[in-house]
């Protein structure tokens, strides 16, 4: 049995898009929600909308690629932002990306969306497009629309969705469609916030966040499996279960460690038994941490890191937050221990970024951090760097 170096090379050193999950189990009740929401389509006129929401990093991309992967029943269709300028743009979206899929129903959906377009603008149909029309049968023909980073759609994509909501996908002939909108935790209370959309979602949205130790380990060892590494069951064993207590459960840091295991096996030339686990768990912390700086760079007021970090620390430890205003009174008080002033600094800034690009959400009407294992991060980053100096100072 010889190593699949190929498939440890591309795990270790191929960025996947969005940071795609190649490994995920579990996450049998969204699945579920999905199958359920494809079978409610067929019996109404509305499209039905799906909303999995949720932090930075909780799986939405690779679920949302895993339905798209073992769906057979749909055309499955990703819509990106610009392609939902008005109907037509998602329809001529929908024609030419059906265009390029395979399946038995992708013809169908072709020639259905070309149709759709010409009466759309009111055009008179070429001969080829009314003999069409006169035989396609769409029976069985489903759509699922896949939509990502909901919780910023403008209002052009919003009034899409609304026409979506209300009247489906289609005139005469009604197509069955599921909008799946995946976004961060804040992506429902952004569409409802839209006129015409006030209950979208509310049978059909989910929540996502950690995996069980059972699915972090199940995932490794499939990637065990593939990946025919010299190693005895205990060894692998030993090996998916430090992966739930490396990744927190957190299928963003999942990814990182099976990232980390490919590195550690490549270097050993696929003999497990050679592998430092301690090694692997310092590379899956190096990697958390490049993770974390990533994220928190995207917050711009204040262009100040350590401020960034101070105020995640605190947050993590400090009693509940029950209102946007008890958190951004933290982010003032955190500025004026850090500058040691009362310089003029509201936190509103700071605040609506840190919500904006979820690094905090409100859980039950409590704002937290949306990783749970970014706060102890902070907290040995800001103790680490006030420890420098004197360690510098001692040499």
């Amino acid at each position: 049995m010889r190593f699949n170096t190929e498939l440890a090379h591309q795990i270790a050193h191929v960025d996947s898009p969005r940071d795609k999950a190649r490994y995920f189990e579990g996450r049998e009740e969204e699945i579920t929600l999905f199958k359920y929401g494809l079978q409610s389509a067929m019996a109404r006129e509305q499209a039905i909308f799906r909303i999995y929401q949720g932090a930075p990093g909780c799986g939405k991309t690779s679920l949302a690629a895993h339905l798209a992967e073992t769906n057979e029943s749909a055309v499955f269709i990703n819509v990106r932002h610009h392609h939902m300028v008005d109907f037509p743009a998602l329809m001529a979206r929908i024609k030419n990306a059906a265009s390029q899929q395979g399946g038995q129903y992708a013809a169908t959906a072709v020639r259905w969306t070309a149709i759709a377009i010409e009466r759309l603008a009111g055009r008179a149909l070429s001969e080829k497009l009314r003999k069409d029309a006169e035989e396609l049968s769409t029976e069985g023909l489903r759509f699922v629309l896949h939509v990502d980073e909901a919780h910023s759609l403008p209002d052009s994509a919003l009034d899409v969705l609304k026409d979506l909501h209300i009247g489906g996908l289609g005139e005469a002939d009604q197509i069955p469609c599921v909008v799946l909108l995946t976004g961060l935790a804040h992506a429902k209370r952004h569409i409802n916030g839209y006129s015409g959309l006030t209950r979208a979602g509310d049978a059909g949205t989910y929540d996502m966040s950690a995996m069980t130790p059972g699915e972090c380990a199940a995932s490794t060892t499939r990637m065990l499996e593939e990946l025919r590494c010299e190693a005895s069951m205990e060894s692998r064993q030993m090996l998916a279960d430090e992966t739930a207590r490396w990744s927190y459960g957190w299928p963003r840091h999942l990814w990182s460690v099976h990232k980390a295991i490919c590195e550690a096996l490549l270097d050993a030339k696929g003999n497990l038994q050679a592998v430092s686990f301690k090694q692997i768990e310092n590379r899956c912390a190096e990697l958390r941490s490049e993770y974390y700086v990533d994220r928190l760079n995207d917050i711009k007021a204040p262009s100040d890191p350590d401020l960034t970090k101070r105020i995640v620390a605190q947050i993590a430890k400090a009693p509940p937050h029950y209102s946007h205003r008890a958190l951004k009174a933290l982010c003032v008080n955190e500025a004026k221990r850090l500058w040691q002033s009362d310089e003029d600094f509201d936190g509103k800034g700071t605040t609506d970024e840190l919500i904006e690009n979820g690094i905090v959400e409100a859980k039950d009407g409590v704002w937290s951090l949306s990783i749970p294992s970014m706060g102890a991060w902070a907290e040995h980053q800001l103790l680490r760097a006030a420890s420098t100096p004197l360690q510098n100072a001692n040499r």
